[in-house]
């Protein structure tokens, strides 16, 4: 039995039923037959009902696909322009007008896996993905946090000069920002100094201008490796040997940010340094075993600026 008998079938059956044309199923035929590509003459189905119900479904369909109010739940929406590229919508039942945009208010829980999922080497974009936040409310969260971070470690580490360590090993490491290739991409050298564990920074290019000695602590022992920068320190002592400390320690900030290859690109040399500040502060670490007043100071800071960061 082809489609054209089935449906002239089905036509018959309601017809003995004795029940008006507008009030019965035809729906279902009408639409059928349409998106089989029957011709509507063999159908025996006027062409004015098959419009009234292909318009009658589409009008619901777009109904259904609307958001509702956000103020009295009501489905009667309809649409009203749109501004700056964002589709307006207007309720029929309260009259309020609303945008169809994500909502950007978020509880603690979920703004603190927001800044793990950043701090692991996720993408700004992947991550309004997943929370389903848009990329704008993730970017000034993360950037507004880590401004808070990198101003109380930085409060925190003026007063930790004033404290003298055993021992600081010295190294530097590259990354770059603003894109991955091409001639945009901006190099970014980062000094890394560990005084009794503790971790120190500076931002710059790899010359005597950007190492300075002002922002640590002092020492009693200075371990560098042979580049000709640490020569201006008192009581070093060269060798690669001394630096695997500090290198590991630079493994770790790339295995979880400051990669040398990937699509998760810092846009700018500030969030280098407040993604740096974010991870220290979320991630607590001192790569030292030993523990001195130094490493403890700096511990018991940190904690007390990880309860009241988020």
């Amino acid at each position: 039995m082809d489609l054209v008998t089935l449906a002239q079938l089905i036509l018959m059956i309601l017809r003995n039923l004795n029940l008006k044309p507008r009030k019965y199923e035809l729906k279902d035929i009408a639409l059928a037959a349409y998106s089989l590509g029957v011709q509507i003459t063999k159908t025996g189905i006027p062409p004015s009902t098959l419009y009234y119900y292909l318009r009658k479904v589409g009008i619901r369909r777009r109904r259904e696909s609307r958001p509702t109010c956000p103020s009295c739940n009501s489905n009667r929406v309809v649409k009203n322009g749109s501004s700056r590229g964002k589709a307006k919508y207007k309720c029929k039942a309260c009259g309020r007008t609303f945008y169809d945009a994500l909502k950007h208010r978020m509880d603690r829980e979920q703004r603190e896996r927001i800044l793990k999922e950043y701090l692991n080497r996720m993408s700004m974009r992947a991550i309004s993905r997943v929370e389903g936040k848009p990329l704008t409310t993730v970017y000034s969260l993360v950037r507004r946090v880590g401004i808070r971070a990198f101003t109380n470690l930085t409060i925190l580490k003026g007063e930790l000069k004033n404290f003298t360590a055993k021992f600081t090993v010295f190294d530097e490491f590259w990354t770059y920002f603003r894109v991955r290739h091409g001639v945009m991409r901006e190099d970014l050298w980062i000094w890394t100094a560990l005084a009794d564990g503790v971790p120190f920074y500076e931002f710059g290019d790899r010359s005597y201008g950007t190492f300075r000695l002002g922002w640590l602590p002092r020492s009693e022992v200075n371990y560098t490796d042979y580049y000709c920068v640490y020569q201006v320190l008192d009581n070093r002592v060269a060798g690669k040997k001394y630096t695997y400390l500090v290198e590991s320690h630079n493994s770790w900030c790339r295995l979880v940010r400051l990669a040398r290859d990937t699509k998760a690109v810092t846009r700018s040399g500030r969030m280098a340094e407040y993604s740096l500040a974010l991870l220290n502060v979320m991630y607590p670490h001192v790569f030292s075993r030993e523990r001195t007043p130094l490493n403890e100071a700096y511990l018991k800071g940190v904690q007390y600026i990880r309860e009241n960061l988020i």
